[in-house]
């Protein structure tokens, strides 16, 4: 399976629809590989089995359809042992946070994004992190209902009800057909 893709002259990955009974499972990086070249934005329970509860579409919205998932790109920003820090970009443009919310389009300036230091996210997985908030959830129905479509997502409240999610990386890999890259 594969997700049809283009790179702009931006340098900005996009993907094209995918029939849902071809949409491909991705693997969820583990600790150290994550935010990291072109992937997904996962949405992972940040308790129980830590489900996967779906994804984020070129928009920054949480979705549960796996046809509307976007595929985003990862600016390292850091390196060596430095504490990780990145960017996210994809066809919308750069992503960001507006107030506690999570977005991506073209007028936004990019977030300094970085990984969740802290032990009481998913062992084991790279969770994203925006200075010291990093657990999500929507005003809506977490996870959004499907028919209700593609949600905007924010930093938890703590007044919301239904399942908070972390958000984390599937990487993808290829030049112009980006496919799952199989984690072991």
């Amino acid at each position: 399976m594969r997700i049809s893709t283009f790179l702009p002259l931006a340098g900005l990955v996009a993907a094209a629809p995918v029939p849902e009974s071809e949409a491909p499972v991705f693997s969820i990086a583990p600790a150290g590989q994550g935010f990291f070249g072109a992937g997904q934005i996962r949405t992972l329970w940040n308790q129980g089995d830590h489900a996967n509860l779906g994804c984020l579409t070129n928009a920054g919205l949480w979705t549960t359809n796996e046809r509307q998932c976007g595929t985003f790109v990862a600016k390292q920003l850091t390196a060596g042992n430095s504490v990780k820090t990145f960017q996210l970009f994809n066809s919308a443009g750069p992503c960001s946070i507006r107030g506690a919310t999570f977005y991506c389009e073209k007028d936004a300036d990019a977030f300094p994004f970085g990984l969740w230091p802290w032990p009481n996210s998913i062992p084991g997985v790279d969770s994203l992190r925006a200075g010291q908030y990093g657990l999500m959830a929507t005003f809506g129905n977490n996870p959004p209902l499907r028919e209700e479509g593609p949600q905007e997502i924010h930093f938890v409240t703590y007044r919301e009800t239904g399942k908070y999610v972390w958000l984390t990386w599937a990487p993808l890999r290829g030049g112009p057909i980006l496919t799952p890259i199989e984690i072991e």
